[in-house]
């Protein structure tokens, strides 16, 4: 097991996420009932990406998580016709670079099924972004991080998701 990993994070990101410096992971040793904790060190690196918002370095390829920060941002791409073209396009290029692409959506089903002054039936914006992503079979995960230690909650999950996904692919679980 790898005792560092660097997670790419694109250098257009407005609020980014606030990774932990360590985490403590349940290591990779066969057969299972040997495997122990090891402890993993984390560095981010801003790096321009042309697809997605955060991978891990030499797994480019293996997990891409793009993330969208609201409820006004998924209606902006889902409600008008350039929009949609636009999202698609970013989707299916999200899919295309990596074996297991996902969607993260900042917020509560409960904050975003309430209308804001920019988006009054966000219902609408909900299911035609929902379509897209169940056409294109891309995972969909909602998580709050609107104050600092959701932020850093956020970014913990979301580094266990990237070196999760390089642990199985090293392993030979890779979807195909």
């Amino acid at each position: 097991m790898k005792r560092e990993y660097v997670i790419l994070q694109d250098t257009r990101e407005k609020k980014p996420l606030i990774f932990p410096e360590t985490l403590t992971f349940l290591s990779d040793e066969k057969p299972p009932w040997n495997r122990r904790e090891a402890r993993v060190r984390i560095r981010v690196h801003e790096h321009p990406l042309k697809t997605g918002d955060y991978c891990l370095l030499e797994h480019e390829s293996n997990v891409l998580i793009e993330r969208k920060g609201s409820l006004r941002e998924v209606a902006g791409y889902c409600l008008t016709k350039d929009g949609v073209r636009r999202f698609t396009s970013q989707i299916d290029r999200l899919k295309a670079e990596c074996e297991r692409p996902f969607l993260l959506l900042e917020g509560t089903p409960m904050d975003l099924q309430r209308p804001t002054l920019h988006v009054d039936k966000p219902g609408l914006a909900l299911d035609s972004f929902q379509r897209i992503l169940f056409e294109r079979q891309v995972p969909l995960i909602l998580l709050p991080a609107g104050t600092a230690s959701a932020r850093r909650s956020v970014g913990e999950w979301v580094a266990r998701l990237l070196i999760n996904g390089a642990m199985t692919h090293a392993l030979g679980h890779s979807k195909d």
